[in-house]
């Protein structure tokens, strides 16, 4: 999807996809979001800065899409996004930096090779970078790169993100089976640190 160039084109946009997921919702009773437009919204919503409008858009995804995993761009939007309101972030950010390990120290600059490890879907891996919008990029300001980098090498991120790598590591040999699950289990533990 094309990201529209003035704040009035998004906002358009906003509204014009919130409209039909909504139509959609009223027609079936549920919402059938092949397109995953709830994460482009993220995008929009980013972009857009309205606090209010975002905030109102958080209460709803997460009402609608309790159980959904996200893909790296839309949580860091969402985490970018919860910075900009003066929330807690560490949890929504040190998320994003596990979806996708290479993403964060991209937008630093500071590129890191392919890690040999298990990649749970092709959001993990590093070639996802090479498809990231550049608005969204370019909308990353001096101030969220400061608080990003203060996380993101904060001895309890990297602490998280290099058993997030051995674990996974262990996963791509790791065959069906007790140990297997014994590992899947603390990877979904991993983040309970920052709750």
């Amino acid at each position: 999807m094309t990201i529209p160039k003035t704040p009035k084109g998004i906002s358009n946009k906003i509204t014009k996809i919130r409209s039909q997921l909504s139509d959609f919702k009223q027609e079936y009773g549920f919402i059938n979001d092949g397109s995953s437009a709830r994460d482009y919204l993220f995008y929009l919503y980013f972009l857009l800065g309205d606090n209010r409008r975002s905030s109102e858009y958080l209460r709803w995804y997460e009402k609608e899409f309790p159980d959904d995993a996200g893909e790296p761009l839309q949580l860091l939007c969402w985490a970018l996004i919860l910075h900009r309101m003066n929330k807690n972030t560490d949890y929504k950010l040190a998320e994003t930096m596990l979806s996708n390990i290479y993403l964060i120290p991209h937008i630093l600059g500071k590129d890191i090779e392919k890690a040999d490890m298990w990649h749970s879907s092709s959001d993990g891996d590093p070639e996802y970078i090479d498809y990231l919008p550049e608005r969204i990029l370019d909308a990353v300001v001096d101030e969220n790169l400061e608080w990003m980098r203060e996380k993101y090498y904060s001895f309890t991120f990297q602490k998280v993100l290099l058993r997030h790598i051995e674990i996974n590591k262990e996963l791509q040999n790791t065959p069906i089976g007790e140990k297997r699950s014994a590992l899947v289990k603390e990877e979904y533990s991993l983040l309970d640190i920052f709750l």
